[in-house]
Order: C-alpha cells, then sequence, then structure tokens
C-alpha cells in the first residue's frame, strides 16, 4: 500500500504527481524559551508548547494539453479557495487515517514547464499542529460503584492528549477525576441525577464547555475545577491509571474519549 493523502475529500494525487511529502516525518516547532534567573548561569526551564504547523507538497501536473492543465489548475484553485479550515487526510501504510484541520493561505508558486506540465508548491498551515486518528478510542465506560473507583485509560497516540472530551452521567455527586500517572485532577461540584448526564469537552475555539442534558443542555462549566495542568485533564501517552472518587457510588458511569493525538 502506498500512502495518500487527500483534503476536503479529494484525492491530492489526482492532480498529478505527488513529489515531495517529506515534512510530515518531522514534528512542530515548539515555541517558548527558558526563564532567565538573575545572577544565576543558564536558564531555568519552562514547559513549552507546540506552534502551528506547516506541510509542503510538490506537485507535478502533466496533462496531454494546455487546455486540460488550465482545467485541472482551475480545480486545485476551487479546492484550495474557500476561506475555512478543511480536513486534510493522510492514510498511512499500515491502512490507518489520521486527520487534522488545515488550510492553504500561501501562493502556489506556479512554474510552468511546457504548455503541459506545471509544477506547483502547496503549502497547508495547521493551527493544531497534530492528526488526530479517524476513530476514537475504545469504550472505557466505568461504573462507579465504590469510591475510590479505579480506571484505565490508554492514549495510544505519540503526544499528550489535552482535550479528551468526559461523560459523566447520574447518578452522581462531587465528582473528582485523578490521573494518578500525571498528577491531573477535575472536579464536577454537584449533584447529577440518574437519567442525567454532563459532557465536558473543548470547542473548536479551545474554551472548556460543560453540558447537561437536564433542562434541554444546560451550561454547567460554574461546576468544574481542575488542578495540576492548564487543561480540564491531561493523559500522558500510554496506559493512565485514574482513581474516581464519588459521594454516591452507586451506579453512574464515568467515560473518557478522544481521537489519538500524533505528531
Amino acid at each position: 500500500m502506498t500512502i495518500t493523502w487527500s483534503f476536503d475529500g479529494t484525492d491530492l494525487s489526482d492532480f498529478g504527481k505527488i513529489t515531495a511529502i517529506d515534512g510530515y516525518l518531522d514534528m512542530p516547532q515548539r515555541r517558548g524559551g527558558n526563564q532567565i534567573i538573575p545572577f544565576q548561569h543558564g536558564t531555568m526551564h519552562a514547559g513549552k508548547y507546540y506552534d502551528e504547523r506547516r506541510l509542503t507538497f510538490g506537485i507535478t501536473i502533466n496533462q496531454p494539453n494546455a487546455a486540460d492543465l488550465e482545467s485541472t489548475m482551475d480545480d486545485l484553485r476551487k479546492l484550495i479557495a474557500p476561506r475555512t479550515q478543511k480536513t486534510l487526510s493522510l492514510t498511512r501504510e499500515d491502512a490507518s487515517v489520521l486527520e487534522t484541520q488545515a488550510i492553504v493561505d500561501a501562493p502556489l508558486q506556479v512554474a510552468r514547464i511546457t504548455n503541459t506540465l506545471a509544477r506547483v508548491i502547496v503549502e497547508f498551515v495547521m493551527p493544531r499542529p497534530y492528526f488526530r486518528l479517524d476513530t476514537a478510542i475504545a469504550d472505557n465506560t466505568t461504573t462507579i460503584n465504590t469510591s475510590p473507583k479505579s480506571m484505565t485509560v490508554t492514549n495510544p497516540g505519540t503526544i499528550e492528549e489535552r482535550e479528551p472530551t468526559i461523560i459523566l452521567t447520574g447518578p452522581l455527586q462531587n465528582t473528582t477525576i485523578t490521573n494518578t500517572t500525571v498528577g491531573v485532577s477535575m472536579t464536577y461540584t454537584g449533584t447529577i441525577a440518574g437519567g442525567t448526564s454532563v459532557t465536558i469537552a473543548t470547542n473548536s475555539y479551545g474554551e472548556f464547555t460543560a453540558t447537561s442534558t437536564a433542562g434541554g443542555g444546560t451550561n454547567v462549566i460554574g461546576n468544574i475545577s481542575h488542578n495540576g495542568a492548564a487543561a480540564l485533564m491531561v493523559l500522558d501517552v500510554g496506559s493512565n491509571t485514574l482513581s474516581v472518587t464519588d459521594s454516591t457510588a452507586t451506579t453512574g458511569t464515568v467515560k473518557i474519549t478522544f481521537n489519538a493525538p500524533y505528531l
């Protein structure tokens, strides 16, 4: 099998031969620097975050005549023209599919070799610098019938997960989830009645959200507190050992789900 790339559902090889995609094997640049401590040698380490990422594709377009070349260029420009992000998808050699949101902001740098042959450079900008599997991790729904209750969540990706979706289904009360692997905890303060669920997630703007099915979608983000990280919950690469405490501890459940992130 050969790797394939598509953008907004269109295979990029439909336009021509892809000649340069080595960048996808690299990783994005981290942003920020270490802290300078006055009157001391060196610096103090500060944790970094990855910056946005750019992937550059070289495509050689070869058509039987000049009209077909122009038509193919029209199709390519139409694909990348929208001012909104679209899905950039990579099907790897093992048939797994990774996806990210991307946009093309730079010119194509067209080099027309002949009337029927042109080379273009397509540069995709990934504001979020990682890919995600197109399928979610295995269901890990855990019944909180004792307190504390052990729970294991596995992150099969290559970078920590900082935006999982956490679903609390009642009856639960004052529920705390602690990831002892990384030292991060999140607490929902309040009662979740039986048959009601609260979904805690991160929206497309990077904002934390918490929505209860009670009242047709009540915003309950004010009930959430967290400790140990800027994110509500962090899941390290590999196996994470979680401890869930709850004041009710009967038939309520906790589920954590995400599409694994890959650099």
